[in-house]
């Protein structure tokens, strides 16, 4: 017992967490198993890797600050048309963002861009990636609290430095030029390398109702959509449906 704690202690002044929450465990499991040293290490080293991978899991989804707990397992197909099996795979798998690849998720209000958006920026988190969620009104007003407290910079270095960014939610009413602006600083920042995420109501082909600048609207959409995944979502508001069912239970109560 002596040795197991003076090991245990070691083992928190090296910070090794994972190692020390299994000691016990795998004693027990070596005795009766009769491992050998080096086995009985390896299963100690894995479980140390383990807990540093969930741990980095954990920092990377509480920094993402997604808007949902959603997971691309949970969407339900049937009523997220225009979405498929093979295409959700494959941004689970997080390649778009090694490739730099931006998303564009389209379609009308209540079916589900919000959802998906955080389910892929779950999924990356998952994979390693560094993921950032912002609403666009949000994003809005914080460049230019930014720039009246002298801090935009700051924030400009924020937004520039996870692998994934998600801006849910363009378009919901006309950019100021400061603010288109300020959008294609991020963008610019962000360059060609890091991945990016849009939600919107308004198909591409209409964003200059939100950007009226002919040439910062064909700047910010050139950057956006020239390199982009499109997720056309199709379908009924979910919100309405979820509104119907929520009365009927009522009513049978």
């Amino acid at each position: 017992m002596k040795m197991e704690q003076s090991t245990e202690t070691l083992l928190m002044d090296l910070k090794l967490q994972g190692m020390r929450g299994s000691l016990s465990q795998r004693l027990k499991h070596g005795a009766e198993a009769d491992l050998g040293y080096e086995d009985f290490l390896s299963l100690l080293l894995q479980d140390e890797l383990d807990y540093r991978r969930n741990a980095r899991i954990q920092r990377l989804l509480r920094a993402a600050t997604l808007r949902q707990a959603a997971s691309l397992e949970s969407l339900d197909l049937p009523t997220q048309r225009g979405l498929d099996k093979k295409q959700l795979a494959d941004l689970s798998g997080g390649r778009f963002i090694r490739e730099g690849l931006n998303i564009l998720i389209l379609g009308p209000t209540g079916v589900g861009k919000t959802f998906l958006a955080s389910a892929v920026g779950n999924a990356a988190c998952r994979a390693g990636y560094s993921t950032l969620f912002c609403r666009m009104n949000t994003l809005i007003e914080q460049t230019v609290l930014a720039r009246a407290k002298g801090t935009y910079l700051n924030l400009l270095r924020r937004l520039t430095a996870p692998d994934l960014l998600i801006l849910d939610d363009f378009g919901i009413k006309p950019l100021l030029p400061q603010n288109y602006q300020d959008l294609y600083d991020i963008l610019d920042e962000r360059g060609e390398g890091k991945s990016t995420i849009v939600t919107s109501q308004l198909p591409v082909a209409n964003w200059s109702e939100v950007i009226d600048d002919p040439v910062s609207c064909e700047a910010i959409t050139d950057r956006l959509a020239s390199r982009a995944i499109k997720l056309e979502m199709k379908g009924a508001s979910q919100r309405g449906k979820r509104t119907k069912q929520r009365d009927a239970e009522l009513d049978n109560n």
